[in-house]
C-alpha cells in the first residue's frame, strides 16, 4: 500500500516561461525586442549579415510574414528554441475543507454501520513548497508571436498544522487532546504536461510581452489530474553589453523585466484514503478501522491565499544560438526560475 500524507496542495508552477517574439517596427526602424531570446532585433544597417547567413535564414517557412520583416532590414531570431527549465516555489494555501466518505463498520450479523464524515478536521497554516523541471520546445509563429509545448517533473511536499473531531451523536464533536496541533505533511510528485503561446511588443529599448498557458499535472496520490492556467505580463528594457576577450565572449545583449504572475489553479483534489498516511498513531487505527473495506475518499477544497505574485528577471544573450534567463517571485507567492536556451 503507498502511503504518502494528507492534504494535497498545488503545485503547478509552472514552469512555462516562454521565449519572446518581436513586433512589428514603425517606420524609422527602430529595433524589434523579443524576451527570453532577444539575441537580435537590430536593423540591418548596423549588423549585416554575411549574404551566406541572410540566405540560409530567408529559407526558413517561419516565422510567417517573416520575409516581410527581413525586407524592412531586419534580422530574425532563429525559429525554432529548445528550453531546459527549472522552476523552485513556495506559497501559503487556505484549505476550506477535508472530507473523508465511503468510511464504515461492520457491525453485528456483517451489517455496515456508515460512518461518513465520521471525522472533523479544522486546517490552520498550509505551506506548500515544490519544484518542477521541464523541457520546452517552441517556434515563432508569427515575428511577434511565439507558441510552445512543454513536459517535465514535479516534486514536492506541503506541511499542515490541523486537529481533528470525532462526531458523535447528537450532532456533538469531540476533540480529543492527542488528535490536536499535529502536522500533516505530504510529499507528491507527478508529471507537467502544457501548452502556452506569448505575444510581444517593443518601442526603441522598451519591450512589453503577456505569456499565457494552460498545463495538466497527474500526480501519484490523486485521482485525475490537476489543471492550472497561468497569465504572466511584464515590461523590460534592453540593454547592449561588451564583448569580452578575455573570455572570448563576443558583445551581447541583456535584458531586464518586471512584472507578475496569475495562477489559476483546479481547487479540489480526491483521492483513495489507503494513499495517505495519518500523523497520528492513533488517528491512523481509527482510519483503518473505519476503511476495512478499501472504499474510503478523500475530498479537499482548497485555494491559493493570493493569485498574484510579482517578479523580476534577467536574460543574457551569450551568443545569438545559446542565452540564459533567470527570474524571482516574491510578495505573496516565493519562486526561482532559471533556465537555458538553444535556438536553431
Amino acid at each position: 500500500m503507498k502511503k504518502s500524507s494528507l492534504l494535497v496542495l498545488t503545485t503547478l508552477p509552472f514552469a512555462a516561461f516562454s521565449t519572446w517574439a518581436a513586433n512589428s517596427s514603425p517606420a524609422d526602424l527602430s529595433p524589434l525586442y523579443r524576451y527570453h531570446d532577444d539575441d537580435v532585433a537590430t536593423p540591418a544597417e548596423e549588423i549585416a549579415p554575411p549574404p551566406e547567413k541572410a540566405k540560409a535564414e530567408s529559407t526558413s517557412m517561419l516565422p510567417l510574414w517573416g520575409d516581410e520583416a527581413r525586407k524592412r532590414g531586419y534580422e530574425l531570431p532563429a525559429p525554432f528554441g529548445i528550453n531546459i527549465n527549472y522552476m523552485n516555489m513556495r506559497q501559503n494555501i487556505d484549505v476550506d475543507s477535508i472530507n473523508f466518505t465511503g468510511l464504515a463498520l461492520t457491525g453485528p450479523f456483517g451489517k455496515s454501520i456508515p460512518l461518513d464524515n465520521a471525522f472533523k478536521i479544522n486546517v490552520g497554516d498550509t505551506r506548500e513548497k515544490s519544484q518542477t523541471e521541464t523541457m520546452k520546445l517552441d517556434a515563432w509563429l508569427l515575428p511577434f508571436m511565439n507558441v510552445y509545448g512543454l513536459i517535465g517533473h514535479t516534486e514536492g511536499h506541503s506541511v499542515s498544522q490541523i486537529g481533528v473531531g470525532i462526531n458523535g451523536p447528537a450532532g456533538k464533536t469531540y476533540h480529543p487532546a492527542n488528535l490536536q496541533n499535529l502536522q500533516f505533511k505530504l510529499d507528491f510528485k507527478g508529471t507537467t504536461y502544457g501548452v502556452g503561446t506569448t505575444l510581444v511588443g517593443g518601442v526603441g529599448n522598451w519591450f512589453t510581452a503577456l505569456d499565457a498557458n494552460y498545463t495538466q499535472t497527474q500526480f501519484d496520490i490523486l485521482d485525475g489530474s490537476i489543471d492550472a492556467f497561468t497569465v504572466s505580463p511584464r515590461i523590460g528594457y534592453r540593454f547592449s553589453t561588451p564583448g569580452i576577450d578575455r573570455f572570448h565572449l563576443p558583445s551581447g545583449k541583456l535584458n531586464v523585466w518586471v512584472g507578475s504572475m496569475y495562477q489559476d489553479v483546479q481547487q479540489e483534489f480526491k483521492g483513495s484514503l489507503d494513499d495517505l498516511n495519518m500523523p497520528s498513531a492513533m488517528l491512523q487505527q481509527m482510519v483503518d478501522l473505519a476503511n476495512q473495506s478499501h472504499n474510503g475518499r478523500f475530498d479537499v477544497k482548497q485555494h491559493l491565499q493570493s493569485p498574484w505574485n510579482v517578479l523580476l528577471g534577467a536574460q543574457y544573450e551569450i551568443t545569438r544560438n545559446f542565452n540564459i534567463t533567470t527570474e524571482v517571485g516574491f510578495a505573496e507567492r516565493n519562486s526561482f526560475f532559471v533556465a537555458g536556451e538553444y535556438r536553431f
